[in-house]
This record gives structure tokens, C-alpha cells and sequence, in this order.
């Protein structure tokens, strides 16, 4: 039976109903300025391509808006896929849309978006061009770094993990593999990785039917994995959740898929102290969800530390839209929340969550 749409826009204003993206998870979202954000790609009901795969959505102060994407220019738009990476460059002002899977076939095409003239470019890479879907993607320093995922195979099963770094440079159009000392993680693919100043944070994910909680931190600088070891008990295995970066040394983890099924929870990890903290969010977590995707509000690139509530706690705002229930639900729900950080002055209380 077909569920009700459900563009509702939590916190405040409203999302124009007219027209919504449909149901979907896997799909990939990013900000491409403080008012604007790209959503592209994801699939649905018995792993059905979403065929309207790309819109923007318009960020004001009383009213948010959807507006489906075409392409523009002589180059087309992306096919639609799921499982690819869309990261912008606030240097180069262009989202790197990558990889992904369309019909059980894994692409390496990687186009271009400028987002001064809203028109696309298909990359004629040189290299070796991996084909991955379910990666990670991270701009540092005008180069996308990207790790783990989907890629093809030979095996019955026609598909492994992978645990390799690639790295594309947009300049020459050059894939190359870095040299990475220390401690690898394990191939993987639904995991995240968040940029914290210029350490990667890699966390989660899923090989085969195992789900990992682990965390590793990649020095950007050095080259080198660390595995971390936690002061606490780290969040429930999972892969497909949501992860942004809070400030330079944290990262908030939403919801992702478990042996159980959705998990509705959210977690914050503290680089500097290496623990994992709960964190108390009604309205994030008001439902198991996963392959959703959320991005950090208010400006600040590295997340909005500066917004406080009215007891003075220290909070950021995040924007959620879709993902599902691991069990046939999708969604196609919008709404931000300001969630108060563990840790923060004010709120806090003896277990470390907050209370709502």
C-alpha cells in the first residue's frame, strides 16, 4: 500500500508540497552553499532506481522549496543510480558526483557540477579509474579521497569490498593510490568517513552479512591509519547511517543499519578523547532510519557550534531527508533539528545524554 507523502519541514518554516523527491535511501545529499543543497540519486521498493534522481533544494528563512533538476548545457546529467558520492569543493565551487550502481553494474564516471552556471562535465579520467559504489568520498586540499565500497569481481557472487584509498586529482583528471602506513581497516562498504581538519574518521560499514562498529583515523598529513581504542562502549555495529562533522573534533553519527534492523539512535565521537558519547534527539531519532542523509546547517563548514538553545547549551543544526526502515519502508521526509551536544555546558545529565 502507498504510503502518504511526508514533506514536512521540522524547527522551523515549511517545505513547499507541489512537487518532493520521491521515497527513497542510498541517495547522496550535500550543501552547495549556507541556502542551497543537491540531492542526487537512491532507490526504492525491490531496489528500483529513483528515476527523478536529482533536485535542489532551496534553504530560506520561513519556507524551504524542491525543485526538480535537468540538465543544462550540452553535457546530461548523471543516470540514475544509487550507492554514489556527491561532495562539493567550496574552493572550485563544483560537486564531484561518483561512482554508484545502476542495473547490478557498478560505474567509474565521475561528472562535475559547476554551481555558478548549474551545468555539467563528464571527466575524461587517466589512471587506473576505480568502479565503486557504496564508497566514501571526501574533498581535502582540491583532491577527493575516496575509500572502501562496492567493486566489481570475478567471484559467483560478482561483487567484494574493498579497503584501498584512491584519489582523484580534478587539475590533471588523475586517479592515482596513494602509499598508507599503519593499521588499515578492513574492506567494507555503507561506512562513513568525515573530514575533522585534516584527519579522516572512518567508522561502521558492512562486509558480507557482519556489521562493524570500528573506527579508524587517517592523517591526512602523514598518510598513516590508526586504529582507535576506545575509553567507552562504542555504538552497536552498523553500516548505511548518517555522519557529519561537529566542530574540528567531533563527529555525529544518526540511525544505520544493524543485524536487527534500523537502529533509531545518534551518537557523537570525541576525536580528542577518543570516546563515544549517547545523544538524547526526539526528533532525529523518532524512527528507525537508515540510508538517510544528513547534512550540518548554519554556515560554519565544519559544523554550527556557535547556534545555542535558550538554556545556553552549545547545539548544531542538521537537516534529514529520507532513508528507511531496512524492511521495505522508505521514506521521503524533511525536517532539521537542533541537536544539543554531549559535553556542552548546561543540559547535561549523569549518563552523559541530555534530557529532551
Amino acid at each position: 500500500r502507498e504510503q502518504k507523502s511526508q514533506c514536512q519541514l521540522f524547527l522551523q518554516g515549511s517545505v513547499s508540497r507541489a512537487v518532493c523527491p520521491s521515497k527513497r535511501w542510498c541517495h547522496t545529499m550535500c550543501l552547495s552553499d549556507a541556502e542551497t543543497a543537491i540531492l542526487i540519486g537512491g532507490e526504492a521498493m525491490e531496489q528500483a532506481i529513483s528515476t527523478d534522481s536529482i533536485w535542489k533544494l532551496e534553504l530560506g528563512e520561513n519556507h524551504d522549496f524542491w525543485f526538480p533538476m535537468g540538465s543544462t548545457g550540452s553535457v546530461p546529467a548523471p543516470s540514475c543510480s544509487r550507492g554514489l558520492s556527491a561532495t562539493y569543493d567550496p574552493e572550485n565551487k563544483a560537486i564531484y558526483v561518483y561512482g554508484g550502481l545502476k542495473e547490478d553494474r557498478r560505474h567509474n564516471d565521475i561528472y562535475v557540477l559547476d554551481t555558478l552556471t548549474w551545468k555539467w562535465k563528464l571527466v575524461t579520467a587517466k589512471g587506473t579509474v576505480p568502479a565503486l559504489a557504496y564508497h566514501s568520498a571526501t574533498i581535502y586540499r582540491k583532491e577527493l579521497f575516496v575509500f572502501g565500497g562496492v567493486q566489481p569481481s570475478r567471484c559467483p557472487l560478482g561483487r567484494t569490498c574493498s579497503n584501498t584509498l584512491y584519489i582523484f586529482n580534478p587539475e590533471f583528471g588523475l586517479w592515482y593510490q596513494p602509499i598508507v602506513e599503519g593499521d588499515r581497516p578492513l574492506p567494507r562498504f555503507g561506512h562513513s568517513a568525515t573530514l575533522l581538519s585534516n584527519k579522516l574518521i572512518i567508522f561502521g560499514g558492512r562486509k558480507t552479512a557482519a556489521y562493524f562498529n570500528d573506527l579508524h583515523i587517517l592523517d591526512l598529513g602523514f598518510m598513516e591509519y590508526t586504529a582507535a581504542k576506545y575509553e567507552d562502549l562504542p555504538p552497536l555495529p552498523r553500516g548505511f547511517h548518517a555522519a557529519v562533522p561537529v566542530g574540528d573534533n567531533r563527529v555525529l553519527i544518526s540511525g544505520g543499519c544493524s543485524a536487527l534492523g534500523a537502529l533509531q539512535d545518534a551518537h557523537l565521537f570525541n576525536l580528542d578523547t577518543c570516546s563515544w558519547s549517547a545523544v538524547c534527539c526526539p526528533t532525529l531519532c523518532s524512527k528507525p532510519r537508515a540510508g538517510h542523509s544528513m547534512i550540518v546547517l548554519g554556515g560554519a563548514p565544519t559544523g554550527c557550534e556557535h547556534e545555542q538553545d535558550q538554556t545556553g547549551s552549545a547545539c548544531c543544526i542538521v537537516l534529514v531527508f529520507g532513508g528507511s526502515d531496512c524492511f521495505g519502508t522508505f521514506y521521503d521526509d524533511i525536517f532539521k533539528c537542533a541537536v544539543k551536544l554531549p559535553g556542552a555546558v548546561g543540559g547535561r545529565t549523569e549518563s552523559g545524554d541530555f534530557e529532551p
